[in-house]
């Protein structure tokens, strides 16, 4: 396989383990940030971006994109959210976490296949 043609969604998901696995105490505590579950939107937008990126890479190589990136994506979000549990000492992990992951993947195949498929911008992803 070319692993080439996923090196995007490997830098994101680096960023991903980052943000999901430094301490609590290094969060950023800005005002405008005490939005109530802003930590959701924050997974919800972490995980979008990841099964967007991985959507192009597998139409690349004739993979079932819409079946291959989702569930590597919703796999990735378990295995990590499951992780922090145990991995870290300040965070844990969560099941609404979870479910803000699956959400941002679902949102993310749907504006791919409506939006981005086939359309000029599409080479971006």
């Amino acid at each position: 396989m070319k692993l080439i043609y996923f090196w995007k969604p490997i830098l994101w998901l680096a960023i991903i383990c980052y943000g999901l696995f430094i301490p609590a105490s290094e969060l950023p505590t800005k005002p405008f940030l005490n939005i109530p579950h802003f930590d959701k939107m924050v997974h919800f937008s972490l995980f979008f971006g990841l099964n967007l990126l991985l959507l192009k890479p597998f139409k690349k190589l004739n993979f079932k994109q819409y079946l291959w990136a989702p569930a590597i994506s919703v796999l990735l979000g378990f295995v990590l959210e499951y992780s922090q549990h145990f991995i870290s000492i300040s965070r844990s992990s969560d099941l609404y976490d979870f479910f803000a992951n699956v959400s941002g993947i679902a949102a993310a195949t749907l504006f791919y296949y409506f939006f981005v498929s086939n359309r000029k911008w599409e080479i971006l992803f």
